[in-house]
């Protein structure tokens, strides 16, 4: 992983060639850029500063964090072809900058060729100098010392390079990745991030007269946002940034739309725009851009966007048919590792509510997306790509819930019994030990505790050495922040996104990924699987974390404590009843008649609450909560009782339901037992690799207005709000999220993300043509299932999306249908309780949003 900072300095520039969007107050800090970048890599540190030509410098700045290459870092900008510098240039001041590579990625796939333990940033760089140098012969006959080019030649030399790199970058490189290159022999600044946008790069531009050398622009292409240097000192937040960006940077874009707004309007904390005002932007994700450092004078024009060939923003049910899903449909499970098809045999007897009325085709899809997220896990926690050395902990950011739990769960699996795994957990207020991620945590960890023990024979697969059972350590990193925490710096850190939302996940994964907690040891073992499989009604005490009811006579469910009904005429306010003595006792139980606020209701209940709300007629969550009034069940808050509008339990009854709920500060068997292991006060985590859940829920259906989309508008509108989602994850989500988890000098990894596991979603729509076909219950528009106008056909789409996600019948309901494969590997898996949990998210699950909304 790579920090990057890049400084490119033109001068003689003139102001009315601009078409980019100019920041008119100065440069940035270059004290701050470099702090910032430094903190993401701290294996190694360089600067380069270099003369370009007589009009350009550049200073390129990285910070290196050693996951790959041997023992001794890489150190960047990685240097190419020094030794041939200016060979090329006739006569004049030559150019004494090397071409060089600044590359914050990594190579988990595809057809580039890497040596055992090599280097993937040398690999790329040794790939785009070759690229550059067979394109330089077209400018070779050039004079440059009077800074002039033979312009037709070098632009079009230019051009090929741009277009090669983005079919390299497309079609052999496999993960994650952002890069800034310059190609000496072409006069090129090239720089873009992978085309789902999983790593951050941000732009900025500025403009400054100068005496001696006339108007200068400072065009920054960074990893993070910083402020400008002597406007906005360090530590003065950035209410002054964005006040002096939205009144004073000029809002002129370039007519090809690069580096320009992408139109969304969405209100921030502050009101203001988070794009439009804004001088640093997020670079999309659309292809490659290129600044050509020969012509100087009209940086607009300079400025060029390669567009990637194939559709990588649409959700990959939607994409056009590829012809990796023809291998997909054809791989057999006896090509699986002997771990994963020994979980799959025992998984079709299982007795899991998810994995009854399985169909043949319904098994397969839930099979294929297990194994590609297996082996994206897999490549991801290698010791080769973790630094080395076996014994480093992996880690993953764990709020107990689904995502998170398998992704834990296949770690166990394909790791070395050496490698412990750091569960890390982050709460927020005065008892974290009551927020809801924090129980669904423990009884999550429980659940790994006894995962099933499979034998690791099956050499040809690479599984000799990975887990059985026995002898796993697990280390519980339990991180707890309490109110009225500085996020002075974690602003700045997520910025140019600055909305409430954002600061709350932000600040959430920031304080995980720094990971400073408590720690819990757990060595995993039959002894302890055989004590936690003992005393199941000690679990149920563990039981503010959310199960769907997966219908009134689920097997499931039979453990189960039984709701109690308001009877008669007011039986339809029995779910509101419910969720307010849940989110009461989530807090503690303390005072079963403190307010619960309208805002939680309508945000994290509103899965539970919506079949009423339907079922009776009404339109808003308000007209039901004025009728449970009018009813006398419960109460409206008084002004001063609650920071906004908040209802409360006022019959006895419901009042006597509410459990007080004695806080767990560790795991433990019984309350009356020692917590299991061995803890520890002060721990930091060791993990140099994280793993994360990020694009689960956008690519499975798990969000609540996934299921309103099926409900107003049909399949075709699931569909839609799924593309939607999608295709604006790396804008909303993805960079952010790097610059937070970055901060620390530890590495996100997205398995979810993965290009084989989207790749599978893809397949499930190919394979779901297949088998209507060969069961004779259709008759496709063609023998792809594709329609003449582009679109797949709506029985195709119905019976792929259903093996993904589902909001109808008893399989639709929450907790079920969201995330339906998924829901089927954790069973697959041997998980038990998480598999029917719904969603909550970082922001409520840990609290931070009620600390949020709380702070003045």
């Amino acid at each position: 992983m790579c920090g990057i900072g890049c400084v490119i300095h033109a001068q003689h520039v003139r102001d009315d060639d601009y078409h980019v969007k100019l920041c008119k107050k100065g440069n940035v800090s270059r004290t701050s850029l470099f702090e910032a970048v430094r903190r993401r890599g701290h294996d190694a540190w360089s600067v380069l500063k270099r003369h370009v030509n007589a009009h350009v410098f550049v200073e390129a700045a990285s910070g290196v964090l050693r996951l790959r290459g041997g023992s001794e870092p890489v150190v960047q900008p990685l240097l190419l072809g020094s030794e041939s510098l200016v060979t090329e240039c006739n006569g004049g001041d030559q150019s004494t900058c090397p071409s060089f590579l600044q590359w914050n990625g990594e190579v988990f796939g595809g057809s580039i060729q890497l040596a055992p333990c090599g280097s993937d940033t040398a690999a790329i760089g040794n790939r785009l100098f070759q690229l550059e140098r067979e394109c330089s012969a077209i400018s070779q006959d050039c004079t440059f010392g009077d800074n002039h080019v033979r312009a037709d030649n070098l632009s079009v030399a230019q051009a090929a390079f741009a277009e090669l790199c983005v079919s390299f970058l497309e079609t052999e490189v496999k993960g994650p990745f952002a890069f800034v290159y310059y190609a000496h022999l072409l006069h090129l600044f090239m720089f873009g991030r992978d085309p789902l946008g999983r790593r951050s790069l941000l732009t900025h531009a500025a403009t400054a007269a100068s005496a001696e050398c006339g108007s200068v622009v400072e065009f920054v292409i960074s990893s993070v946002a910083v402020e400008h240097d002597g406007h906005c000192a360090a530590g003065s937040g950035l209410s002054g940034l964005r006040k002096r960006c939205k009144y004073e940077c000029n809002d002129t874009h370039n007519e090809n739309g690069v580096l320009g707004t992408d139109g969304d309007n969405t209100p921030t904390a502050d009101g203001c725009s988070s794009l439009r005002f804004g001088c640093w932007k997020e670079l999309p994700n659309t292809g490659l851009f290129t600044l050509s450092a020969a012509a100087v004078s009209n940086v607009g024009s300079s400025l060029a966007h390669y567009p990637w060939k194939l559709s990588h923003c649409a959700h990959p049910l939607v994409r056009p048919p590829c012809g990796v899903q023809a291998q997909l449909l054809n791989r057999r499970e006896e090509e699986y590792p002997h771990t994963l098809r020994y979980l799959l045999n025992k998984g079709r007897i299982s007795h899991h509510a998810v994995m009854q009325e399985l169909t043949a085709f319904g098994m397969w899809a839930a099979s294929s997306y297990l194994s590609a997220l297996w082996e994206a896990v897999s490549v991801r926690v290698r010791a080769d790509h973790c630094g080395g050395d076996t014994a480093t902990p992996i880690g993953v950011l764990f709020s107990g819930g689904i995502d998170s739990t398998i992704l834990a769960a296949i770690a166990h699996y394909v790791l070395p019994t050496a490698t412990p795994i750091e569960l890390i957990n982050v709460a927020f207020g005065d008892a974290p030990e009551l927020t809801p991620d924090r129980l669904a945590t423990f009884n999550a960890v429980e659940q790994l505790l006894q995962l099933p023990a499979v034998e690791p024979n099956d050499k040809a697969n690479g599984t000799v050495g990975a887990a059985t059972q026995a002898q796993r350590e697990w280390r519980l990193v339990l991180i707890d922040v309490p109110v009225g925490s500085d996020d002075a710096h974690i602003r700045r850190l997520i910025f140019p996104k600055d909305t409430d939302i954002d600061i709350s996940i932000g600040t959430a994964l920031w304080h995980a990924a720094r990971g400073r907690g408590r720690m819990q040891r757990i060595t995993q073992d039959s002894q302890v699987a055989e004590q936690l499989a003992a005393r199941k009604a000690y679990q149920l005490r563990h039981k503010l974390y959310r199960l769907s009811e997966g219908g009134a006579n689920s097997d499931a469910n039979t453990d189960m404590e039984s709701g109690h009904e308001v009877g008669g005429k007011f039986a339809k306010f029995s779910p509101l009843i419910d969720v307010m003595i849940e989110e009461l006792e989530a807090s503690g139980g303390e005072c079963a008649t403190a307010p619960v606020l309208l805002s939680t209701l309508g945000k994290e209940y509103a899965a539970a609450l919506r079949p009423t709300l339907s079922q009776y007629g009404y339109k808003k969550l308000g007209q039901y909560l004025n009728d449970a009034s009018l009813a006398g069940l419960v109460a409206f808050a008084k002004g001063n009782e609650a920071p906004s509008k908040a209802i409360r339990l006022v019959r006895d009854e419901d009042v006597a339901r509410v459990q007080r709920t004695r806080p767990a500060k560790w795991l433990q068997i019984t309350e009356e037992d020692s917590p299991l292991g061995y803890c520890v006060e002060e721990y930091e985590c060791e993990a140099r690799v994280l793993l994360l859940g990020m694009g689960a829920d956008e690519t499975l259906g798990g969000y609540t207005r996934h299921r309103r989309a099926f409900e107003r508008r049909g399949i075709r509108g699931l569909v839609g709000e799924l593309d939607h989602d999608f295709s604006r994850l790396w804008e909303r989500n993805l960079g952010r999220d790097d610059r937070v988890v970055s901060d620390s000098g530890r590495e996100g990894r997205y398995p979810y993300l993965d290009e084989g596991v989207l790749a599978v979603l893809g397949a499930v729509v190919a394979g779901a043509h297949q088998h209507l076909v060969s069961s004779d219950h259709h008759t496709p528009s063609d023998e792809t299932g594709v329609t003449s106008a582009g679109a797949v056909d709506d029985s195709v789409l119905e019976l792929a999306v259903s093996s993904v996600c589902s909001f109808t019948g008893a399989g639709g309901t929450p907790g079920v249908g969201d995330k339906k494969i998924l829901r089927r590997c954790a069973a697959l898996l041997g998980l038990g309780d998480v598999v029917r949990l719904q969603k909550r998210a970082i922001q409520f699950g840990s609290r931070i949003a009620k600390q949020c909304c709380s702070s003045p």
